[in-house]
């Protein structure tokens, strides 16, 4: 049987090689992304509709830009409410 100690050490073991792993897959997904649409306003708030799908967007103000094709940089979550996008830059798109 192994003593606290070696159970301890195992566990830390354990904890220190995975931490890395952790930390990669959590860069990973926090990528920022781009996607191209058009800023509609709804129940929600205001929502990016592209043609990969819809995303709610938060964290910039975008009602000066409803109606309008711009270029949206940001990072993607699911959410319960769907799909949101972190917008940290929005350009228009002159069509």
């Amino acid at each position: 049987m192994a003593s606290v100690t070696s159970k301890i050490f195992i566990a830390a073991l354990f904890l220190a090689l995975l931490s890395p792993l952790f930390i990669a897959c959590t860069a990973y997904a926090a990528q920022e992304e781009t996607i191209v649409g058009t800023v509609v306003k709804s129940g929600k708030g205001y929502i990016i509709e592209s043609d990969e799908g819809d995303y709610i967007a938060k964290g910039k103000d975008l009602s000066k830009m409803v109606g309008k094709l711009v270029e949206v940089t940001g990072i993607i979550t699911e959410s319960e409410k769907g799909d949101m996008i972190d917008v940290k830059a929005v350009e228009e798109i002159q069509e």
